[in-house]
């Protein structure tokens, strides 16, 4: 009766856990879809503080989000540093975006709404409407260098119906996630090329890691913008940072 009486006490704990997380989601996404502005702009901001604050939200799947927004909610593989971006606002010439960073230090829950470059930068803002500051986050990739977890955040963003996507190393630095200045190569970022898309070139088509071999792959393009399929700039992991191969 005891083992009885402990799991339902747990599963009730579970449960209402997550009511709250999807009454609050809930009625956050309410909020934002709200034709008034002040409405709109007031649950956005709320929903940044309630990221900011909560440390549930930080294995919570946001279903409501991803369906009405489009959220893209991505992970590191040890789990310790999540990201989540959405597009606020598409004029049909730019795409806008906000963007929320979580990251563990032992217990301690940290967390950032704003540009991801902002959080790198250790650049502190009170703007929420950040819009042409913040870009999709597509992925996380995960090197170690010396035991300690070395981030590779890959970003994307359209202007003008061209992409452009690249990708920063931080670490978690104290209470902190700070940018891993000039890995690549002495350059902050790898990428960070215009390129036409339609809408079918993936995060997996523009950067590669391999972990076995110690490579990193940044995707190359033409003189008219397109990507070159098979055809990458190869950065091998050397004591403290990326060096460059040269060109086949």
């Amino acid at each position: 009766m005891k083992k009885i009486a402990l799991f339902l006490a747990l599963f009730v704990v579970v449960m209402g856990s997550c009511s709250k997380m999807e009454r609050n989601e809930k009625k956050y996404v309410k909020g934002m879809q709200s034709e008034d502005i002040e409405t709109s702009t007031a649950a956005f901001n709320d929903f940044c503080q309630w990221m900011q604050k909560d440390q549930e939200t930080m294995t919570y799947d946001f279903p409501l989000m991803k369906k009405e927004f489009g959220m893209k909610v991505v992970s590191s593989p040890d789990s310790l540093v999540r990201c989540y971006s959405w597009v606020t606002n598409n004029n049909g010439k730019e795409v806008f975006y906000a963007s929320i960073i979580q990251w563990l230090v032992g217990k301690a829950f940290v967390a950032y709404s704003g540009p991801l470059d902002f959080v790198l930068a250790n650049r502190k803002t009170d703007l929420k409407n950040y819009s042409s500051f913040a870009h999709s986050i597509d992925t996380i990739f995960m090197i170690s260098k010396a035991n300690v977890p070395v981030y590779l955040i890959a970003q994307s963003y359209y202007d003008d119906g061209v992409r452009r996507a690249y990708v920063s190393a931080s670490r978690i630095n104290g209470v902190k996630l700070s940018l891993v200045p000039f890995f690549f190569d002495g350059m902050e970022v790898a990428g960070n090329a215009d390129f036409v898309d339609d809408g079918k070139v993936s995060i997996g088509d523009l950067f590669k890691w391999d972990d076995k071999a110690g490579k990193f792959y940044a995707y190359q393009t033409d003189d008219d913008n397109h990507i070159i399929p098979g055809k990458y700039t190869i950065y091998v992991l050397g004591e403290n940072r990326f060096s460059r191969l040269p060109d086949e």
